[in-house]
């Protein structure tokens, strides 16, 4: 009862407490000067009290076989600056690869072996109001506290950004899948919060093809009977399949005839099929922005979106932390070019050995830098990798100091496709074992292979040796999303959403041909075709 009470307290508090864009952009750039010169400081506090400080932190068997203590940290970070400090950190053994963080394999670093769940690295300080999930399937995903201190924050982050490219009071639109998935339900709340609610929620699945607990149900329905009742309404979500983005651009052209500007908030691969559609029904999208997430935004996938006039502004998070870099308009070599959000995440690289993948590379490791984050990270893969630079941009970012970009950026860890991700060691299991058993051949008669269409949309094809024989390739598809879905069944799982937006988007095909060989020789569950050749060679090297 008294989750409940703090739960319905603090949304109609937060809904109550709307605040005028131009306040939230005062607001905004205001905290960010000062989360920007307190950054070191802030980071300190955090570890102190929530690592060192705090006895079941996963972090104290690392740090404390190798004698680390706080004062150690300290010193480090006075005299080389925080980055310097979280390397000294990593080569001492003190981060966690994916896999780690994530329980799929033990902890042996340090002398020290043991086994880690998520929830072992939630923030203890926080007061969770309600739980997402994030976008990972065959699991419940990983669990995302949230409460309202974070959500009001984060809201002022989406002021500056909207506001950076001149569409602070533009006419909002998401194309998110229902709750339990986090973007919809979160950006929704943040957006009006900030005096700027979304007009439309289309949501890519249907709510009766996602089943929720009751206690989730009646949450959503808390979160919308409040808003209104405070007179801060919230869209609701209204079902817009994959092959009803013509809805969705329909709806940015006519906001665009009494605005010079709209917002489309969605996955990359959504934002494509949205302009796709705009250009069969000869729709005028110039001065559209894309907020585009969940996905990398490649290159074609760019050039989709800017062959209507369109902008697409990329959106990089983590379900761990959040939003923790946007992109700035500029143009830059990298398609998905971002700046990071500094002052609340650090970032490092680490060398990371990817076995399904036969690759070697520098894979991101993560540290929060605040109170208000739903996990505390320090030195945290999350199974991606890519660009890491630091230098000057002429940009709203640059300004107030924000000079850390990523770019380039990939995911070793899970294939990614219309915004959903699935983690590859469940692959592994369907491609070596579970479809041998069940349609003939053995573990290396079957491959996944990622890659890109002419159109920019990401597919995977599923190849299959002819030694295996006649196979009826709709049994076969159908068979693949059977096991993709049969750890789903749990209602906190946001994967429902996920195989049914590959169901409609024709994700997975079939082709009867010899699994890709690498170079040395091997046959690997996965082949990611789309990677480019130069930066495959680098990252292997």
């Amino acid at each position: 009862m008294r989750k409940y009470y703090r739960f319905i307290d603090g949304l109609r508090k937060f809904a109550k407490a709307r605040i005028e864009p131009d306040e939230a952009i005062g607001l905004a750039r205001t905290l960010l000067k000062k989360r920007i010169a307190e950054r070191e400081q802030n980071f300190l506090c955090l570890a102190e009290r929530g690592i060192f400080h705090y006895a079941q932190s996963p972090y104290r068997p690392l740090l404390d076989a190798k004698h680390i203590g706080f004062g150690d940290l300290q010193s480090w970070v006075a005299k080389d600056g925080l980055e310097d400090a979280l390397r000294a950190l990593q080569a001492e053994g003190v981060y966690f690869t994916v896999d780690e963080f994530k329980g799929k394999t033990p902890v042996q670093r340090n002398g020290q072996t043991f086994v880690c769940n998520e929830a072992m690295f939630d923030n203890p300080y926080l007061s969770f109001a309600y739980e997402v999930r994030s976008g990972a399937t065959r699991s419940a995903g990983t669990r995302i506290r949230i409460d309202f201190d974070y959500l009001h924050q984060r809201s002022l982050y989406d002021a500056f950004l909207l506001d950076l490219h001149g569409c602070l009071t533009a006419p909002i639109a998401n194309w998110f899948p229902v709750f339990p998935g986090a973007p919809g339900i979160n950006s929704s709340l943040r957006f009006a919060h900030i005096g700027n609610p979304v007009q439309k929620w289309f949501s890519q699945v249907a709510e009766d093809q996602v089943r929720v607990n009751w206690e989730k149900r009646i949450g959503t329905r808390t979160i919308f009977f409040i808003h209104r009742l405070e007179g801060n309404p919230l869209a609701e979500p209204e079902y817009a399949g994959l092959q009803d983005a013509a809805r969705v651009a329909e709806w940015a052209a006519t906001a665009l005839e009494e605005h010079p500007q709209c917002v489309v908030y969605t996955f990359a691969a959504s934002a494509v099929r949205v302009c796709n559609a705009a250009a069969e029904k000869n729709l005028n999208l110039k001065g559209a922005k894309f907020l585009v997430t969940g996905e990398p935004l490649t290159h074609q996938k760019k050039r989709e979106i800017e062959a209507v006039g369109a902008a697409a502004v990329p959106v990089y998070g983590i379900s761990e932390a959040g939003v923790i870099a946007a992109g700035c308009g500029q143009p830059h070599a990298d398609s998905d070019h971002c700046h990071l959000y500094k002052d609340t995440t650090a970032v490092i690289t680490h060398r990371q050995v990817v076995p399904n993948f036969d690759l070697t590379l520098d894979a991101y490791l993560f540290t929060s830098l605040l109170y208000e984050s739903p996990k505390l990270l320090l030195n945290v893969g999350m199974g991606d990798y890519g660009n890491l630079q630091t230098g000057g941009c002429n940009c709203g970012f640059g300004e107030l100091g924000f000079d850390t970009t990523l770019g380039g950026i990939s995911s070793y860890e899970k294939l990614t496709g219309e915004g959903v991700t699935f983690i590859d060691t469940d692959f592994v299991r369907i491609i070596e074992k579970e479809l041998p058993e069940r349609f003939g051949g053995r573990s290396t008669d079957y491959q996944l292979v990622e890659e890109e269409d002419a159109e920019g949309f990401t597919h995977l094809q599923l190849r299959v040796s002819p030694r295996v024989g006649n196979v009826n390739e709709s049994e076969l598809v159908e068979k693949f999303m059977v096991l993709l879905r049969r750890g789903e069944d749990s209602p906190e799982s946001w994967a429902q959403s996920g195989v049914e937006m590959w169901r409609q988007s024709g994700m997975v095909r079939v082709q009867r041909a010899d699994p890709v060989t690498t170079r040395s020789g091997k046959i690997l569950p996965f082949f990611l075709r789309k990677r480019n050749p130069e930066a495959a060679a680098a990252a292997t090297t």
